[in-house]
This record gives structure tokens, sequence and C-alpha cells, in this order.
């Protein structure tokens, strides 16, 4: 659930949105074969809101775009997407995976370092479902764990991509080398992930290499609870393809990496305050605006099959900060930079 029909520049007038979505998921298992299809159709109510200067979007969209509009008007969008759909065949130690299916890649959990397309866009009220790509995936799941990905490009990339990776264990530590080409780039880098008592501490380093050109991502994080009620996660990211300032109207270098700025934190704390009610905040922060957006939602289980969740986006920074939101020109006041404030009700029924 996003707020997908705010786009690149925002007005400044405030513009509600309602959403009413149903998904519906099958899977059929066998011993040795998985299938499985999720299709979701999207009534979005929301009166004209277009951006008054127009700016292409950098977002890459998938080899296979199984999204269409069935209704778009000035106030009213019916969309319906297949959003997975995959067939997996086993036979140990090998395993083989064809279609629309999560791409598990990198050790990071607010930010990622290697992707095909953006796992979560900033504005998601609800990442339940993670984002999927149209992949064909081998893994060989021996004592060194193999894998092999190949990702046909997508519209505005000029090769194919891959994924390698080689996994194993040191030390009580997962450590994997990756290789492969993302977004036209290719890269090489080093994952490590493992206990320290009861936390999890994780390192990802990632070098790309664009045309003669070299960048290079790298992120820390750490994973904690601290009670039976309380636990949080950390993460420090260098993002390589960033700058430090001005971001105004830059193209993204790497358009699976959202964020513009080079140094970044990020954090979430979830309480569960009740054995019904789990209140979460989420924090990033760009260290050299500096800016903050913050995420701040309650779900609620009212019964066995219905959540009621009530949340907040917040951005506060400065006039041209990434997460600010402020009026970026005098001569053009009603144009925005940043992410919109959101207020949000959502409620989800199982059956």
């Amino acid at each position: 659930m996003e707020w997908l029909r705010q786009n690149n520049i925002y007005p400044s007038n405030t513009v509600p949105l309602t959403e009413q979505r149903l998904r519906l998921q099958g899977t059929l298992s066998k011993a040795w074969f998985r299938a499985e299809f999720a299709d979701e159709t999207s009534l979005f109510y929301q009166k004209a809101n277009q951006p008054s200067v127009p700016v292409p979007t950098y977002n890459p969209v998938p080899a296979w775009n199984a999204s269409w509009n069935l209704m778009n008007t000035t106030q009213t969008l019916i969309t319906n997407r297949i959003d997975r759909a995959y067939v997996q065949f086993n036979w140990a130690p090998v395993e083989l995976r064809v279609g629309k299916q999560v791409i598990a890649t990198g050790v990071g959990h607010i930010f990622n370092a290697i992707s095909q397309v953006p796992r979560y866009p900033f504005v998601v009220v609800d990442p339940e479902y993670p984002v999927t790509e149209d992949a064909a995936t081998v893994v060989w799941d021996g004592p060194l764990v193999l894998e092999a990905r190949f990702l046909p490009k997508v519209p505005g990339q000029k090769d194919h991509n891959f994924h390698l990776r080689a996994k194993g264990t040191k030390d009580g530590f997962d450590v994997a080398l990756t290789a492969g080409r993302s977004d036209d780039k290719m890269y090489v880098g080093l994952e490590s992930a493992g206990n320290l008592g009861e936390s999890l501490l994780r390192a990802e380093l990632v070098g790309y290499d664009d045309v003669g050109v070299d960048y290079v991502q790298s992120l820390v994080g750490f994973d904690t609870v601290f009670s039976a009620s309380w636990s949080a996660q950390f993460e420090v990211f260098y993002n390589g393809f960033g700058s430090l300032k001005p971001y105004l109207l830059q193209p993204l270098l790497h358009r699976p990496a959202p964020y513009r700025g080079k140094y970044y934190a990020g954090a979430t704390v979830t309480w569960e305050t009740t054995a019904r009610l789990k209140t979460n905040l989420l924090a990033i922060t760009n260290l050299a605006d500096p800016s903050v957006l913050f995420h701040l939602y309650f779900n609620f289980s009212l019964w066995q099959s219905v959540d009621l969740m009530l949340g907040q986006f917040l951005n506060v920074g400065g006039s041209t900060a990434e997460f600010g939101g402020k009026y970026i020109l005098p001569i053009f006041p009603q144009i925005q930079w940043g992410l919109p404030d959101l207020t949000y009700i959502a409620v989800k029924y199982y059956f």
C-alpha cells in the first residue's frame, strides 16, 4: 500500500487518498514442486494532483510488466497487477525457481547495496509483501551454498543482469562472496552476518564499475532484543552513488538505490505493547543534510482475521533537504522538494 498517485515533485496542497485493495494468493506444493501466484486489485480515490513541473521517473519497471489500469480518471484509479508468479523445482541439493519472485540479496534490512528494483519505496504503508523481481534462480544447497540468478533487462537498461553468490560459515559467521551486474554495472561484494551474544551483527561491502568509473556501497547493521517486548535494528549506510548536495532534479546514478545523499543512518524500534497491539517506529536520517524521515505506526489485532493500522510519516529537515519537504524555489511556491507528510488508517481483513 503506497502513496501511488503522488509522483515526483509534489504540489503544496494536501490531498487525501483512499485505497481498497483485494489480494488473492494461492500456493501448490508437493515434495519436489512448488508454485505460487498472487494477484492484487486496488481501488484509489483521490482528486487530480499532477506535478507542476513534469519530472521523469527513474525507478525501473519489471521486465514482465504484469500491471494495468482498469480505470483511470481524475478521481478514480483501479489497477490490477500480478504480484508474484513462479514455479520452483527441488531436486536436493539443487533448487530451480523461475518467474516473479522475491530476490534475497545482501544483508541489509533497512538499506540495500545490491538490487534490480527498489525493495521498498520511502512512503510504503504496508511492507508485508516484499517487492518481487523477474528472474531465473538456481541454488546448490550444499556445505557451500552456491546461487546463480539471471534477471532480464528492464526498460532503460542496456544489458541483462545477473547475480552470483557463494556462502559458507567461518567461526560462527556466515560469509558470502558476490559478483554480477546490477543496473548495467558490474559489481563484486563481500557479506557477513553472525551472532554476538543474543544480538546479530551484519556487514556488507560492494564495489561497482560503471564504464570505468568506480563506486562503493557499504553498510553495517546491528539487531538486538532488549526484552520480551522491545527489539530494535540499527544500520549505517554509505551510498557511493549519492552526492553532497545539491540534489535538485538530479537523475539517480543507480536506480535501484533511491537515496540521493552519501551518508545515512537508520533505525527501527518495535514495542509489543500488549498481546494485540504492536508499536513501530522507523527513522531514516540523511546525515549530511541533515534531515530525517520518521514513520510511526500502530498495528492492533481487532480479532483473529482483522488488523487495524494507524500511522504517520513525518519529514524533518531544511528547505532543500532530502526529507525536508519544504518549498524549493520562491518563484514556484507551489512546488516542494522531499516527501509528503502522510497520515493514514488501514484495515486488513484476511479470509
